[in-house]
């Protein structure tokens, strides 16, 4: 399938058969979302995949009882880790020199790179990490639509009470939560606001 072919044919699934995903399928999806482009290459995206049924319905209940969350087969947790901007970033910045993507002069551009961030300090990294993220969920969706999986970006939700649940660090924030299985429906595209709405400029 090719890109523009799965951009047209993504949709929101909320119904999902019972079968199991099979794991060389959770992997593709996986690997699609390492694939993913990332800030400085931080590559912060994390994720818990949970299959266990009495962990879904928990989630599922923290998540305004959005039913199909805990119907699908397999429920990404899908997380920012703070603690890859705290910890890695010359390495990135030197892995990023030594691919020739930067030059040498590429550190002059972070002048704290090897200053200890304390956890207030790493906070300011939220919304940076969070857009990180929600690029590798974007490629896990349209994987599994190639895939003959479905898919739904879901942003309602209780995160600290999640994050309690699946007793998770302070350093890793959830960005959304994605269930994942073979959809039992199968609903028309979305309205779509026209281009001319959507370019707010043209400067020739």
């Amino acid at each position: 399938m090719d890109v523009k072919t799965a951009l047209l044919e993504r949709r929101s699934i909320r119904k999902y058969k019972s079968d199991p995903v099979p794991d060389d399928l959770l992997q593709e999806l996986l690997e699609a979302a390492r694939l993913a482009p990332s800030g400085t290459n931080h590559q912060p995206w994390r994720f818990i995949v949970v299959k266990n049924q009495a962990i879904k319905e928990q989630i599922r209940d923290a998540a305004f009882n959005q039913k199909f969350l805990s119907e699908a087969p397999i429920l990404l947790v899908c997380c920012a880790d703070l603690s890859s901007y705290a910890n890695n970033t010359r390495k990135r910045v030197q892995e990023l020199v030594d691919a020739g993507v930067f030059g040498p002069e590429a550190f002059d551009n972070y002048p704290g790179i090897d200053q200890e961030l304390d956890a207030n300090a790493l906070k300011g990294f939220i919304p940076h990490a969070m857009l990180n993220v929600a690029l590798a969920i974007e490629h896990v969706a349209l994987r599994a639509v190639s895939l003959g999986l479905g898919t739904c970006w879901v942003q309602l939700m209780k995160a600290k009470k999640i994050a309690q649940i699946l007793e998770l660090p302070d350093n890793l924030v959830i960005t959304a939560l994605m269930p994942v299985g073979f959809p039992d429906q199968s609903p028309p595209l979305r309205p779509r606001i026209n281009i001319e709405e959507i370019v707010y400029k043209v400067l020739e």
